[in-house]
């Protein structure tokens, strides 16, 4: 049972605000104690029935928010969904930060799409948007307003600002606004602003779509042109911004193709010059989507076939991004870029640097080896283009070697995304693309924004992760964000001590909505300070922090090596449990016993699977572009997709266990101990849904759900359910992963199907409670997290 361990004491009561620091460190009352006993051969072990897992209420809902309890419906607060602290609880100092030994930061996603409760809009009007005139806090529900109500002082930098006079309101017996009910910044923690004329700098941009095609060989004979063609062709008519959406085609090999779409008919004009490569119709690439949409869907059909003989096999793909931007630049917008071959000719060039030696391991001159850049030409172009408001996402669709760590930074400095497609065939992959690239062009998003986040008085944000471009010290530049964008940042001490009872928490982003509207969007958290480390302990958010350590370790894996970025999440792990003993009561601390925080009793088990993911294998495991993909993944995940890409969901498909409310069966544990070869399974990876069959699966099943009796020979990635009126066991599947797929925020799981001892790599990786080669097991790793601990008492 995941509960075996039960918790000591009872429910520990938070001290109230205002007790910070009038009280010796109190001893902690409610934590894991897991028994370590002698096992066979004299060695320490750990009993199964304690091995601390995901409940199933835990794991049955994929978007779990808030850990919390109510304070994320409390007034005032921020939902838990758009801002997420890695403890609730603010240390009060340097020194109790270090003693707590818990990472201090958010996750922020301030684009999240909630349908059940949308965003306040609130429009000042002549009065303007009400702001601290010293730190330009927006005002939220947690100022205070003084003076009758004339007054407000800002609950970040404690400035007393005079209220302008169309935003005075009487006050009641307890100092609170009259109107604060109708007032959305005085009671919800995510609101919406009008921007004012003086928040502009331009009229404001229209949605631009520019798609740099390539059309080489690679890219007829894969199908990829013919996939992203026709999910173009469809997907045009739902493009966001109604009549003031415009849209351009570029296409490469050799050579660059331009379209004129002003005519009847699409006019294709070759540019062959590659070293200053121009747009021969300036001004007339973009056109308006509403007046020529016959004209763009003709070409888009026509496409596959004007290049269906080409024997192209070179590709100028800086060139194409050059002209790209000669086109957009005077405008932004979102450009991208669908890539099949390594660019081998033109600026941006790049060679084949994969297995060069100490290069695939991480090591050498370059530090992070094949993760670092070959080349600084694609980062000076995305800096170049972040300027200019245009976005780039990668769509990487190779046989071969990509070098997608280089091509990646065209989407890491300018909020763009990096889709991976690694070895694609339209065939076994081509709905998953076109699924992927329809989620990415309509999904709720936010042009030309810059993001600012500040905290309160003795506190500072130390550190930024995500994909932006930073302007000065702490402006995110971001020319696209959408729903599914998350950002992190580590925030650390200015004084030596904070001498408030609270402190406030406040990400603003100013961005323009595809109608064409200038928001600013302000999500605000209070949350007590404390020198109590139990409260912080007990405030603790496990997701955010393994999403924010993950994210720190990512990053260190690119300035040195994967080995460094593992110790990093390792060592955090390890700290945090050392910090955390010392906290407990004398009668618990005996050498049989490791000791958990209740709120992060699954902390060493989400720490274990961050460790063992693709990022940190052996070059023989996981290969450079895989790698480069799953940072730039991480990057943008918030922390539940943190957690889910870590620690996968497994449930049996069949035979058929009992479901619960949701439509799944519980979860099993990550272990090959889980696992019968002669029953099927389903893997949900937060990326990826993995059917896999054991060897000894009845003929009869497979019949039933595939139409072949046996699977020996059969094209795995070809392979597709039986519609499921076909037969119940077929049906029971397709119910299984339709429930599956409920909830992802990034649209559409695709499914894959695996068989025991067939290519089954993926599915055998994702049972992380197991030993391998390079990493202990799951018992193996509490053991040694509890030898540390006893090492350093």
């Amino acid at each position: 049972s995941a509960r075996a361990a039960q918790p000591f004491g009872g429910g520990y009561v938070q001290p109230a605000v205002g007790m910070s620091g009038d009280f010796d460190q109190p001893l902690a009352e409610t934590f894991r104690a897991l028994t370590v006993s002698s096992g066979p051969g004299g060695g320490s072990v750990i009993s199964p029935a304690e091995l601390q897992r995901p409940t199933p209420e835990e794991l049955a809902e994929p978007m779990r928010l808030d850990t919390r309890g109510d304070s994320g419906r409390q007034r005032g607060q921020c939902p838990p969904k758009y801002m997420r602290m890695t403890t609730n609880a603010l240390p009060n100092s340097p020194a109790t930060k270090g003693k707590a030994a818990l990472p201090l930061g958010a996750i922020i996603k301030p684009m999240a799409r909630d349908d059940a409760a949308p965003v306040a809009v609130v429009n000042f009007g002549a009065v303007g948007v009400v702001r601290c005139r010293r730190c330009r806090t927006y005002v939220n529900p947690f100022v205070t307003f003084i003076d009758g109500g004339r007054r407000w002082r800002c609950n970040v930098c404690s400035l007393a600002n005079d209220c302008p006079s169309d935003y005075i309101c009487d006050l009641d017996e307890h100092g609170v606004r009259r109107d604060v009910a109708e007032r959305p910044e005085l009671s919800s923690g995510v609101v919406e602003f009008v921007a004012p004329a003086e928040y502009m700098v331009r009229p404001p941009q229209p949605p631009v779509f520019l798609f740099v095609v390539e059309v080489s060989y690679a890219a007829v004979s894969s199908g990829m042109l013919r996939c992203v063609a026709a999910t173009l062709a469809h997907t045009i008519d739902h493009l966001p911004g109604g009549e003031r959406t415009q849209v351009g085609v570029i296409t490469y090999d050799s050579t660059l193709h331009f379209y004129n779409l002003h005519g009847s008919t699409p006019q294709m004009l070759v540019v062959p010059e590659l070293d200053e490569p121009f747009c021969p119709m300036p001004g007339e690439a973009l056109v308006n989507l509403s007046e020529r949409r016959d004209v763009v869907k003709q070409l888009l059909e026509k496409l596959p076939s004007m290049f269906g003989a080409t024997q192209a096999t070179e590709v100028a793909t800086g060139p194409a991004l050059k002209a790209a931007y000669t086109v957009a630049q005077h405008v932004g917008g979102k450009v991208s870029l669908f890539s099949a071959t390594r660019p081998t000719v033109g600026d941006g060039k790049l060679l084949n640097r994969e297995g060069a030696g100490g290069a695939a391991n991480g090591k050498g001159a370059e530090g992070g080896g094949l993760l670092a850049p070959a080349c600084d030409f694609y980062k000076t172009l995305a800096v170049d283009c972040s300027k200019q408001q245009l976005c780039i996402d990668v769509w990487a669709c190779h046989s071969a070697y990509a070098d997608l760590a280089t091509l990646a930074l065209l989407a890491r400095h300018t909020g763009g995304s990096v889709q991976h497609f690694p070895a694609f065939s339209d065939v076994a992959a081509g709905e998953r693309l076109s699924r992927a690239l329809q989620h990415s062009l309509t999904r709720e998003q936010g042009l030309e924004a810059v993001m600012r986040v500040r905290a309160s008085r003795g506190l500072r944000i130390a550190a930024f992760y995500g994909h932006f471009f930073i302007r000065g010290v702490d402006l995110l530049a971001l020319p696209n964000v959408d729903e599914d964008k998350s950002f992190a940042v580590e925030i650390a001490h200015e004084e030596n001590e904070i001498g408030a009872s609270t402190a406030c928490l406040q990400a603003a982003l100013l961005y323009t909505t595809t109608s064409g509207e200038r928001r600013i969007r302000v999500l605000t958290l209070e949350l007590p300070v404390t020198s109590a480390l139990n409260s912080i302990f007990d405030s603790a958010d496990v997701d955010a922090c393994v999403a924010l350590t993950a994210r720190l370790a990512a990053e260190a894996t690119l300035s040195a090596s994967p080995l460094t970025g593992a110790e990093k999440l390792q060592n955090a792990c390890l700290e945090a449990l050392r910090a955390y003993r010392s906290l407990c009561p004398p009668h618990a601390k005996t050498t049989a016993a490791l000791l958990l925080p209740e709120n992060l009793r699954l902390l060493p088990l989400y720490t274990l699977a961050a460790m063992k993911a693709a990022l940190y294998a052996s070059p023989a495991e996981a290969r450079a572009d895989e790698r480069a993909a799953l940072i730039a993944t991480i990057a943008n995940a918030s922390a539940t997709e943190a957690t889910v890409l870590a620690h996968p969901r497994l449930f049996q498909a069949y035979p058929p266990l009992e479901k619960g409310p949701n439509g799944l069966p519980a979860p099993l544990p990550l272990s090959a101990q889980s696992v019968q070869t002669n029953v099927a399974y389903l893997l949900d990876d937060g990326a990826q849904l993995s059917l896999w069959f054991g060897r000894d699966v009845p003929s009869e099943m497979l019949q039933a759900a595939f139409g072949w009796p046996s699977l020996q020979g059969v094209d795995l990635a070809t392979l597709r359910l039986l519609p499921p009126n076909t037969s119940p066991v077929a049906a029971e599947i397709h119910a299984l992963v339709d429930a599956a797929r409920v909830g992802r925020p990034a649209g559409w799981t695709p499914l894959r199907v695996l068989v025991q001892g067939t290519s089954d790599a993926p599915f055998v990786r994702a049972l992380i409670e197991d030993q391998t080669k390079q990493m202990m097991s799951y018992p193996e790793f509490l053991l040694h997290c509890h030898r540390y601990i006893l090492s350093k008492a």
